[in-house]
């Protein structure tokens, strides 16, 4: 069998286990994106635990398994692209001070939370609870790591519950934007600390300010009008060259060091509005609708990289006061945040739960400390063990938000029935 169709034989398989994953999350009461995540945390490992590593390794070998890695950023950034292009807040509905309030409540007590922990972790001194590098590093890595909040699954759940164009919903993906790329700077910093070297660093700061200019002057490329009548007149060729300059910002983000959900939500961003059935809307739509399809892919390539090793250090302690400290940062510090931005009751509250969204970039910062020795794999699993348990309780804290503080200017959430067909 070809590279070519053993990469495809792989993703039909991965789209297939997607569809009774999206529908069991669904019957539990959940967002079908917690199948999918489950698709690539639970499922797949426990096949190759099953299928035993020789097995697995001629299923997948390493050529396939980057080709579906490629696949599923791909269809990540075309998601985003659409999602990010939603994000902007209306005009009247938060100034730069209430989004500095915003940010400054979902940042600062994750930060906080990653001090409080490395402190607990010295202090006990239990043995094999941390890693090798420098309390520097540790620390660093651990604010990243709480003060987090996952883009992608954050996109699906508001896409799920039909929360994208609510406003606790774009905010919330507009500063979950802001804090990815912070925390991915603040990660590159511990990184280079445990290796001895900055150069990354700063590789990441010049991409930041270049990511941002760049999607300024696309921004006004994009506005002119003969580039509207051009979207109109050929609109497969307008989503075509949209869904390159998405996948293209996003590889060159990643290899500058920053995630690759920063230059995909850059070029939504960048897209003016145009009307609900602007050409310029359309071509985003298309582009997003694709990529909707391939985002599986991305969590299960994702999940094929943690790494499987033993718990060494782990204590029940330590889980108790991870989940302590990363409820109290995200959903209280981003409720507090948005009260202090003058948000009404409901949508604070709907804000703050949607902060404590941390799923998969929680876990690809936590794989990156624990492959240089940051982390311990207890400590490891401790984070990864909080990572599922705040984006599983995303929705029902979503639930009981909507049951205290009904909101009825939001769009209506789509039912069971709507979410197993849009997602067949």
């Amino acid at each position: 069998m070809t590279l070519a169709l053993h990469t495809l034989a792989a993703l039909a398989v991965v789209l297939v286990l997607a569809q009774p994953t999206r529908r069991a999350a669904i019957l539990v009461g959940q967002p079908p994106v917690i199948g999918e995540i489950a698709l690539g945390l639970v499922v797949v490992p426990l096949l190759t635990t099953a299928a035993g590593s020789d097995v697995f390794d001629t299923l997948l070998p390493t050529d396939v398994t980057n080709h579906l890695h490629t696949l599923g950023l791909a269809g990540l950034a075309l998601y985003l692209t659409g999602v990010g292009h939603s994000a902007r807040p209306r005009r009247d509905e938060v100034s730069l001070r209430s989004y500095g309030w915003l940010l400054g409540g979902s940042l600062l007590p994750g930060l906080l939370s990653g001090v409080l922990l490395t402190v607990w972790v010295d202090w006990r001194d239990a043995p094999g609870e941390r890693g090798t590098a420098p309390t520097a590093a540790l620390l660093l890595l651990l604010a990243a790591a709480f003060a987090v909040t996952a883009v992608p699954v954050l996109a699906r759940i508001l896409t799920d519950r039909g929360l994208v164009d609510s406003t606790p919903g774009r905010l919330s993906l507009l500063v979950a934007v802001g804090i990815d790329a912070l925390t991915w700077l603040i990660l590159t910093a511990a990184l280079a600390i445990a290796a001895g070297g900055g150069g990354q660093l700063v590789r990441a700061v010049v991409a930041i300010a270049g990511g941002a200019v760049t999607a300024v002057l696309l921004r006004r490329l994009l506005g002119r009008a003969v580039v509207g009548r051009l979207c109109a007149r050929r609109p497969v060729v307008a989503a075509i060259v949209l869904g390159a300059l998405a996948v293209g910002a996003a590889l060159a983000t990643e290899r500058a060091g920053l995630t690759a959900i920063f230059g995909a939500v850059l070029v939504g961003l960048a897209v003016p509005r145009d009307g609900e059935h602007g050409p310029r809307t359309r071509a985003v739509g298309t582009v997003e609708r694709y990529g909707l399809l391939l985002v599986p892919v991305f969590f299960v390539t994702t999940g094929l990289q943690i790494s499987t090793d033993g718990p060494d250090g782990f204590s029940w302690l330590t889980l108790a006061l991870v989940l302590l400290l990363a409820t109290a940062a995200k959903l209280g510090g981003g409720y507090a945040g948005a009260r202090a931005a003058r948000l009404p009751t409901g949508t604070a509250l709907r804000f703050g739960v949607l902060m404590n969204t941390r799923g998969l970039t929680e876990i690809a910062v936590l794989q990156a400390g624990l492959s240089a020795g940051i982390l311990s794999s207890g400590l490891f699993l401790s984070l990864v063990l909080m990572a599922l348990v705040t984006t599983a309780a995303t929705g029902p804290l979503l639930s009981y938000a909507d049951h205290r503080h009904p909101d009825t200017g939001s769009p209506p959430r789509p039912t069971s029935e709507e979410l197993s067909h849009d997602n067949a």
